[in-house]
């Protein structure tokens, strides 16, 4: 009698152990897996700025500023352009196909008249530019069909060889385009080529200003990208020159003179950039998030500091707190994410946009004394 009413207490027992086992294992294997910001950042849309080459492509010295330009045109990366151009013409301005496309992005006729601005198709500069203006084309005609920017910039590449025609008549569809073998081995070397850089659209967030009237908002967005744009880790010195918005080097290396290391992925630096730069605030620490320029903020009577409870709380150019991190609310921007603030990142972001994210341990700064 004792053992039968023993055995269900001891099953109950064991079920109850093996349960609460589970439930600890499964704790420890999502605070492992749990995404940390860069992680999470790491899923969105990230862009390549027209200023940076990713890519495996050398681009002739004479040739450089064309192709940035030609990009920036385009909404493509410059990895894209420079080996676009490489598999075109191999760098030859002169070249001429046996079909009659000609000069460095070979130019039919035809396109050339349309694209070409009066240009000539031997001249470099003008066929560079061309070729921005025309793949912005392109990339506008296929792009409510394509899924993501992989299959925006292959569909724009195959519309640039095989003619938009075509894609169009193959219903935007890589899978029969690719049974052309010219167009399929033409995207292929060239993506590769760019080292699969499929990023596209890394516009500036506009109303940007040059600075000295206070506008903390004007200047940093002036001075970041508005999408986020995310680097392979790196602690060089100048590590994401390339990759920050130009406008943002000459910035920072003449506010922040004294930086050393750091220079473009540094947020402390970009916050310090724009407070020093919109003039709002001249004497703004060049960096130290947690350790000097937080409580700077908080015995400072420039800044009212708060806890946000929510999004609702904050005021466009509010500036953000987070244990090691500093960024500017901007306010919503844009549809799609990191829409909402602008930052840097140490090591991996030059200025460009994030996402405001929740609260807690947030502190806000609001300038209540220009």
């Amino acid at each position: 009698m004792i053992v039968r009413k023993l055995i269900p207490t001891l099953l109950g027992a064991a079920v109850v152990f093996t349960t609460a086992i589970i439930l600890l294992i499964v704790l420890v294997l999502g605070l492992l897996t749990a995404p940390s910001e860069d992680a999470s950042a790491a899923e969105e849309p990230t862009c390549t700025p027209g200023g940076g080459n990713s890519s495996a492509v050398v681009v002739p010295d004479e040739y450089q500023d064309y192709v940035d330009a030609a990009a920036k045109e385009s909404g493509l990366s410059v990895g894209i352009i420079a080996a676009q151009l490489k598999a075109e013409s191999n760098w030859d301005p002169k070249a001429v196909s046996p079909v009659g496309a000609k000069g460095l992005a070979q130019f039919m006729p035809a396109t050339w008249k349309e694209f070409g601005n009066g240009g000539d198709p031997f001249n470099p500069k003008d066929a560079i530019a061309a070729q921005g203006r025309y793949m912005k084309h392109l990339r506008a005609v296929v792009k409510d069909h394509a899924k993501g920017d992989k299959n925006l910039v292959e569909l724009t590449l195959a519309a640039y060889n095989a003619g938009p025609g075509k894609v169009k008549e193959l219903g935007y569809d890589m899978n029969k385009i690719n049974m052309i073998e010219e167009t399929r081995n033409y995207v292929e070397n060239i993506t590769k080529a760019a080292k699969g850089d499929y990023t596209t659209d890394c516009e500036d967030p506009g109303d940007g200003g040059t600075g000295g009237d206070g506008d903390i908002l004007k200047t940093a967005k002036h001075l970041a990208w508005d999408k986020r744009v995310k680097l392979p880790r790196s602690t060089a010195a100048r590590h994401g020159e390339d990759a920050a918005k130009p406008e943002y080097v000459k910035a920072s290396q003449k506010y922040n003179k004294s930086v050393t290391t750091a220079f473009f992925t540094d947020c402390g630096v970009y916050v310090a950039t724009v407070m020093r730069m919109s003039g709002a605030d001249k004497k703004f620490p060049l960096r130290g998030t947690t350790d000097v320029q937080l409580p700077y903020l908080k015995q400072s009577d420039k800044y009212k500091t708060f806890k946000p409870k929510s999004e609702g709380d904050l005021k466009a150019g509010d500036i953000m707190i987070t244990p090691g991190h500093i960024y500017i609310y901007s306010g919503k921007r844009r549809s799609g994410p990191a829409n909402t603030s602008l930052a840097a990142s140490l090591y991996t972001r030059p200025p460009s946009g994030q996402d405001t994210y929740g609260f807690g341990s947030y502190t806000a700064a609001r300038l209540v004394k220009g």
